[in-house]
């Protein structure tokens, strides 16, 4: 890897570590192990191969028993001169924490030939295999040991131990310094750093007459100080140490308020004309989101990029906006800056920082917010501090309305950052009226005009869809073109609005589209008078847009007091009504599925609902994980291992592969907090295994999954009343459900005495029965080039291991289909698998209950059915 992204990680002015250089290896090589006391603990194994020390994190450390097979993920490459590096890095910088030099020592490659000159080539050679396979000399560890690369899993590598004289499972190793004797306590303590230079330790006196010799290596304080002047550690005591970077939090909506206003405690800002959005920047990587978490990256590339300069991990809240010479921003120049990059000057003004190097700030006061905000923020045209005044709110009112600006926000000083959620800690005054409305429909143009006449926009109220008004004004005829265009794909028959305004030549759309308004004023009749279109807005829900209602200031302003009053504790962040749960939840409206508008919400709302449901058919069972966390038209990936990524309160079963004699922890969803849980990681989709926890050999169900590939329903219903008429013949029970895709699954439940190839020969045997009813119409055939046009009679599902949708599972399709219970009256020429969905099924379940409910009492015995056969 080098030694760039060690350099780039380090100021070496706030660190003792040393600098990065490439040395050159000869002779034996060295290895070093460094316990490292940073966010989490962990283990730093590091093996010199080229004149660097190649390195890997390993979460539980070495471990002499063969049978443990610890995570290792490769980062970044150190110095050799790290090798007896001892000490503590500063908070809030990379790595912050006491490192221990836990073993050292020497190795070689398992080299036949032992020629030590040629160890570094072998290494070398090793390392670009993903292989690596070494004899070690150290003071703890001894013997033989390898690092696998696991294929496919981007920097992800497994430690283990081989089998020799120095393995076991009761070899225990000392926790302490393999150089100084010391734990981490007295490391801390001493003040000590290793040096390499001088080929031993310093006590505290010698480094302080070192840097009396020469200030250059002057210790720094262990502060986060940027600047003396703007701030210091001791401005986030009250700051909470978080362990994990987070991604999910929102920022902070203001409420409207009817009038502008002085006060003290109050600070004023100038209410910005673009899009509102978060920077999270983690290790010099830069994700801009929008207010609903979409990706700005790419749209508005060169902000992200200017932010790539800000060395810290942070999170800054702002809005990025396009401004023209005079400084004034344009909100239909940001709609479309990627396509007219030219068009104004972009920028991001910044006006809240919500975390800062592992510190959790939204619990600290707005004005202290600020105060470090400004003082970690680069000098940037791109990257700009948003200024603010305090107390003088009419006066600053005044002066962006005479500017042409849209308004100002007032912030209470002592205000505490509430993610995602209103307050009235935070206040909008607007210079003209301005709101977001949703399109339900549109007239035809008159006389000259092209694409279209006139808008008609409205609200949501609830559920109900109300109208506010024609907007004619504020388009040229691109934009009318473009307009007519979207909305034309989204027409229908019927008014959206619930009472329909009455238009010459209107054509209806389903409301999708938000629209940016302007407009002098409501009429008595609630529309809006003189509006005009600024453009779409693409980071808004249609169903979130209601009609904003203006707070009288004072009550505002009183409200606050009052509550200030009362009690200084800061207020509950609450996001949306979701479960109660263990698990935390995040992402909420998150789009998971983008036609249907269905959220990650939507999806832990479902689970909740149905998990009386489901549970019975999940308990004691491993899951193989799907997980889709950025929706259905993402990639998802499949998750078996979940060690040492769960919460503790989740049960899980450890099990060995027998194909990769891997020790696998399997999740096992015992209750309803773990499948919110699974809901939350982005498991759309539920895949149990066949069978349980004490017989996992046997189990208690027989699967038969009817493919259709291009068959139609025709055929497949056909097909599943065959094979319910031999099943009846044999007297055994079969349950039907709808796979959630194109097909359908017939469960037999059984007695978990048999194994899993006896259960596949049994559903072979019955699938040829089925083949030879119907060979025009069903195949056993894998391939699918093979038997098109055919329904697939798939028994290879019954397999230790292998999974399919669970029963209630939802799937990661169009129109978020579940796997349904149906009645086998119900599958006639009429079945339509898009009808038992995300929305209807809860429905259904209140209406027919658990059609599978006695499916476990009715388990049969195979060897009394095989009989009959």
């Amino acid at each position: 890897m080098g030694l760039e992204k060690y350099n780039k990680k380090r100021d070496f002015s706030k660190t003792r570590e040393p600098k990065g250089i490439k040395k050159t290896s000869k002779g034996k090589l060295s290895f070093v192990i460094q316990k490292h006391a940073a966010s989490r603990l962990h283990y730093d194994f590091r093996l010199e191969i080229d004149g660097v020390l190649v390195s890997w994190a390993v979460p539980k450390g070495p471990s002499a028993n063969p049978s443990d097979k610890r995570l290792a993920v490769q980062t970044e490459d150190h110095p050799m001169d790290y090798f007896d590096f001892e000490g503590t890095i500063p908070k809030g910088e990379y790595g912050g924490g006491t490192v221990m030099v836990w073993d050292y020592g020497t190795y070689r490659p398992e080299n036949p030939e032992k020629i030590i000159s040629q160890d570094n080539k072998i290494m070398k050679k090793q390392l670009a295999e993903g292989a690596i396979k070494i004899i070690i000399e150290g003071k703890k560890l001894s013997g033989a040991w390898h690092l696998v690369e696991m294929k496919g899993k981007d920097n992800l590598w497994l430690l283990m131990k081989s089998k020799d004289e120095f393995s076991g499972a009761n070899v225990k190793f000392d926790e302490n310094s393999a150089i100084s004797g010391l734990d981490f306590k007295g490391i801390e303590k001493n003040g000590a750093v290793y040096s390499s230079e001088k080929g031993k330790k310093l006590s505290k006196t010698e480094i302080e007459k070192e840097e009396k010799k020469d200030p250059e290596k002057k210790k720094p304080r262990q502060t986060l100080i940027r600047n003396e002047a703007d701030f210091s550690a001791e401005d986030l005591v009250d700051a909470e140490k978080i362990k994990s970077f987070p991604k999910d939090w929102r920022p902070q909506l203001a409420t409207l308020a009817e009038e502008p206003f002085d006060n003290e405690n109050w600070l004023f800002e100038n209410k910005f004309d673009g899009y509102r959005a978060l920077a999270q920047i983690q290790k010099n990587k830069v994700n801009l989101i929008s207010r609903n978490g979409i990706s700005f990256n790419t749209k508005y590339e060169a902000v992200a990029k200017t932010l790539e300069n800000i060395k810290d991990d942070v999170i800054l809240d702002g809005e990025v906006v396009v401004e023209d010479t005079k400084g004034k921003s344009h909100f239909q120049w940001l709609q479309h800056f990627d396509e007219n990059p030219e068009k104004g000057k972009l920028k991001f003004y910044v006006f809240d920082l919500l975390y800062f190097n592992g510190y959790d700030l939204r619990q600290l006061e707005l004005q202290l917010r600020k105060k470090i905000l400004k003082a970690i923020l680069p000098k940037s045209d791109t990257i700009v501090f948003s200024s603010h005044t305090v107390g003088r709110g009419k006066e600053t009112f005044e002066a962006i309305q005479k500017l042409g600006g849209e308004g100002i926000i007032a912030k209470k000083i002592t205000s505490k950052y509430h993610q995602n959620q209103r307050t009235k800690d935070w206040l909008k005054n607007k210079t003209i009226k301005q709101q977001e409305m949703v399109i339900g429909g549109f007239t035809e143009p008159q006389g000259s005009r092209n694409g279209l006449g006139a808008l008609l926009c409205g609200y949501f109220d609830g559920n109900e869809f109300i109208y506010s008004g024609k907007v004619g004004t504020g388009f040229d005829d691109a934009t009318l073109k473009k307009l007519r265009s979207k909305l034309d794909k989204m027409k229908r028959k019927t008014s959206p609005f619930k009472t329909a305004p009455k238009f010459p030549a209107t054509h209806w759309v389903t409301p999708e589209l938000v629209a940016q308004l302007k407009f002098t004023e409501w009429t008595d009749s609630g529309s809006m008078r003189h509006p005009v279109f600024l453009g779409l807005r693409e980071d808004k829900k249609a169903h979130e847009v209601s009609r904003e209602k203006e707070t009288p200031t004072k009550e505002a302003v009183k409200e606050l007091q009052s509550k200030a009053a009362k009690t200084d504790k800061p207020e509950k962040t609450k996001t949306m009504d979701i479960p109660e749960s263990k698990t935390e939840f995040s992402n909420l409206d998150k789009i998971f599925w983008p036609k249907e508008k269905y959220t990650k919400g939507d999806v832990i709302a479902y689970y909740d609902t149905v998990a009386e449901y489901i549970l019975p058919y999940l308990k004691d069972r491993p899951e193989s994980l799907r997980r889709t966390p950025n929706g259905i038209t993402k990639d998802g990936f499949f998750q078996k291992n979940v060690e040492g990524q769960v919460p503790d309160w989740i049960k899980t079963r450890k099990l060995k592969s027998k194909s990769t004699d891997e020790t696998i922890t399997y999740l096992l969803c015992q209750d309803k907090d773990t499948l919110l849980f699974l809901a939350n990681w982005g498991c759309i989709e539920i895949n149990p295994w066949s069978s349980r926890v004490g017989t996992l050999n046997n189990p208690d169900y027989i699967i038969f999954d009817l493919d259709p590939n291009e068959a139609g329903m025709e055929k497949i219903i056909k097909t599943a009343l065959t094979l319910k008429e031999i099943l009846d013949s044999l007297q055994v029970p079969a349950y039907l459900k709808t796979s959630g895709g194109k097909g359908l699954h017939v469960f037999i439940p059984i007695l978990p005495k048999y194994t899993y190839n006896q259960t596949r020969t049994f559903s072979h045997i019955v699938s040829q029965m089925v083949l030879k009813k119907l060979p025009d119409i069903v195949s056993l055939e894998r391939s699918p080039s093979k038997r098109k046009g055919k329904v697939y009679l798939d028994y290879l599902q019954n397999g230790k291991g292998k999974t399919m949708a669970g029963i209630y599972s939802l799937r990661p399709r169009e129109n978020a289909t579940v796997s349904t219970p149906l009645e086998w009256e119900e599958i006639d020429s009429k079945l339509d698998f898009s009808n038992f969905n995300i929305k209807t099924v809860p429905v259904r379940l209140k209406e027919k209950g658990d059609l599978w409910k006695n499916f476990f009492k009715e388990s049969i015995d195979l060897k009394s059915i095989l009989d009959k056969i």
